[in-house]
């Protein structure tokens, strides 16, 4: 079984219709695979990439055929299973992070990351910095003369040199990741990804995935309980958490008030634009220019310096 057709549009002067060149469906299809991959692999295992070669399930779930370039435009018709059936075992724990339909292809789910990125939403669950990294590859095709991709399912996302602005800009307002302590109760955790649920004491919840150096098994001993857990905050744009990177889980013992709380970024980049004052004629430079010297002698001048030291 297949999905809805994805359709993928391409506009600009460097293009022949049906007549694809080599070199641009090249990276076209490179393109789509690392970004479909990438998205499928976040909504099912909460982060876009990882150390290490990936999962045997993410080449299955993130699958695709092109199924035809139709005369007229250069049209790409794309079709692919939906993720219920392409990853079986990992889309049946997919609950933990929920809001994924298995009916829907990896192409489906590429889309919606790719709208909500284009759209600047900045509370977003469906890009991180390593997906946003990968989108932001898609200006390899304006080099062949490409000037918009059009995404269409049931909506049709527009892709263009304004969006890879937005790209960067999202990027340069996520905070820095950071090392970061939290206490709470271990309300879930997924063997097959090392996802988990950390639960506060105000109710809010603490999603990550688990570092491949923990034994699984003894963190199996702790669910329910109330744990303290040391990784890597990742955040979003808005500056708000979007999953903790743990390598470090046991349980709390004594007060652990001091980490119940939400991490949040505590750095954030520079802006050095903001340091920049225009000068006028009684600022900056200009405000100094022919005050000094002035009709001090030497002797005198360094008895006010010492005087000031």
């Amino acid at each position: 079984m297949t999905t809805r057709p994805t359709k993928l549009r391409l506009s600009g002067p460097g293009l022949r219709g049906a007549r694809v060149s080599g070199p641009l469906l090249r990276d076209l299809l490179d393109l789509v695979v690392d970004a479909t991959r990438a998205a499928v692999r976040l909504r099912l295992e909460g982060r876009s990439t990882a150390q290490g070669p990936a999962p045997t399930w993410v080449d299955h779930a993130a699958a695709f055929d092109v199924m035809s370039i139709e005369e007229g435009s250069t049209l790409l018709s794309l079709e692919a299973a939906p993720v219920a059936e392409a990853a079986p075992q990992q889309f049946a724990q997919v609950a933990l992070f929920g809001g994924v339909d298995g009916r829907r292809s990896c192409l489906d789910l590429m889309a919606d990351s790719l709208d909500d990125a284009v759209s600047a939403r900045v509370e977003s669950d469906l890009y991180d910095d390593d997906l946003l990294r990968t989108f932001g590859r898609f200006e390899r095709l304006f080099r062949h003369g490409v000037d918009l991709v059009e995404v269409a399912d049931v909506r049709t996302v527009r892709l263009d040199r304004r969006a890879l602005t937005t790209f960067e800009t999202l990027k340069k307002n996520m905070p820095p990741d950071q090392r970061a302590v939290v206490a709470g109760k271990l309300d879930a955790i997924r063997h097959s990804d090392r996802m988990f649920t950390l639960v506060l004491d105000d109710g809010n919840a603490v999603r990550g995935v688990i570092a491949n150096a923990v034994d699984l098994d003894l963190i199996g001993n702790l669910w329910g309980k109330q744990v303290r857990l040391s990784g890597v905050a990742k955040f979003r744009p808005s500056g708000s958490l979007l999953r903790v990177e743990a390598d470090s889980l046991e349980e709390s013992t004594g007060d652990a008030s001091l980490w119940a709380a939400m991490p949040r970024p505590m750095f954030t980049e520079l802006d050095t634009r903001s340091l920049r004052r225009p000068q006028g004629p009684r600022s900056g430079i200009a405000a100094i220019l022919g005050k000094w010297p002035g009709e001090e002698s030497d002797d005198e001048f360094l008895r006010a310096v010492a005087e000031l030291s």
